[in-house]
Formats: structure tokens, C-alpha cells, sequence
């Protein structure tokens, strides 16, 4: 009997510790939703922005394979600069065949830091290498465009199929918000030197 009540007394002992963990658990369960409630609730609370977007063109037509297209992307997104900016300028050139079916298309992406920004764009639809060309403050930046058909291939050179290039400049902002606008470029055919 001796030996029964210190083995009773370890018995309740244990049950109770398992049972003090099970609530430090149930616990510590309920203080995690708790954190990821508020995490939600702060997330809700911030400002989403809006963008704005314009693709404003001269003439679209195009003289040679040389000739640079010059378009100015007007960009603008909301207020607080802190969830808005920097926004990212996405410019998607898709290329088109004569019936137009897609050919190809890529992305290459501008930074925003303002809240309005006018970027000046060169782009080059024949030559991929230095399709797109810009000023970045004083310094020219210049970038090729991967364009890649329906199976992710790599088109070195759509012109040879298309007759038509759309460019989409579409502003996202930091937190929310998008906005889209697009140009038409027509493609003649021209010998390659």
C-alpha cells in the first residue's frame, strides 16, 4: 500500500501537468489568431492607391527599321508617398501578324518615384537589342525586349511576321490600384541590310 499511494500521487502529478500544457497550448493558439486578426486588421487599414495612365504619341509611322517611335508615358498614382511610391511603370510591347494573331510579346519595367511622371520613350520595334530606350534624370538608360511567342520561345525577330505592335504602359502602384493604356504601331515591311 505504501508503494501504491506515491505512485498515485506521481499519476496525478503527471495528469495534471499534461493538462496545464494542453491550456498553455490552447493558449498560445489563441494569441497567434489574435496577431494575425490584427496583422489583417492594420493591412485593412492602410490606404490603397490609385494609378492613372497616358500614352501620348506623334506620329506612329514609321519611315525604316530605324526609325525610333517617341512616345511620352504620362503616369500618376495617389497619396500617402509612403504606400504608393515607388510605383512600377510595366511597358508590354505585343507584336501581331497581319490577321492579327499574336506573334509575340514582352515586358520591360520603368520605375515611378513621383507622384506625376512624364517619361520620354524611343522605342525601336525592329530591333530588339535596344528596343526601348528612356531618360532616367540626366542618364539614358536603354533596355532589349525578350519577346516570347504562345510556347515561351524567344522571338529574335517578330517583324519578320508582324504587322502590327501594341504598347501598354500600365502604372502599379506599391499597395493597390492599376491602370492601362495602350498604342497602336503599325509594322511595314522592310529588307533587312
Amino acid at each position: 500500500m505504501h508503494t501504491v499511494l506515491p505512485l498515485l500521487l506521481l499519476l496525478l502529478r503527471f495528469q495534471d501537468n499534461s493538462q496545464l500544457q494542453a491550456e498553455i497550448g490552447r493558449l498560445q493558439g489563441e494569441v497567434q489568431k489574435l496577431s494575425a486578426a490584427q496583422t489583417a486588421l492594420q493591412n485593412e487599414l492602410r490606404p490603397i492607391c490609385s494609378s492613372e495612365s497616358r500614352l501620348q504619341a506623334g506620329t506612329l509611322r514609321i519611315a525604316s527599321a530605324e526609325t525610333p517611335v517617341r512616345v511620352n508615358v504620362f503616369a500618376m498614382a495617389s497619396n500617402p508617398s509612403e504606400a504608393c511610391l515607388p510605383a512600377d511603370i510595366r511597358i508590354t510591347a505585343t507584336y501581331f501578324d497581319p490577321m492579327d494573331i499574336f506573334v509575340c510579346s514582352g515586358t520591360v519595367t520603368i520605375s515611378q518615384s513621383t507622384h506625376v511622371q512624364n517619361t520620354f520613350l524611343e522605342f525601336r520595334p525592329y530591333e530588339l537589342e535596344t528596343f526601348l530606350k528612356w531618360w532616367d534624370g540626366a542618364t539614358l538608360r536603354q533596355q532589349a525586349l525578350l519577346c516570347r511567342d504562345y510556347q515561351g520561345n524567344e522571338m529574335r525577330n517578330p517583324t519578320d511576321f508582324a504587322a502590327s505592335l501594341r504598347v501598354y504602359a500600365t502604372v502599379f502602384p506599391k499597395r493597390g490600384g492599376l491602370s492601362t493604356s495602350e498604342i497602336q504601331i503599325n509594322l511595314p515591311r522592310f529588307q533587312r541590310p
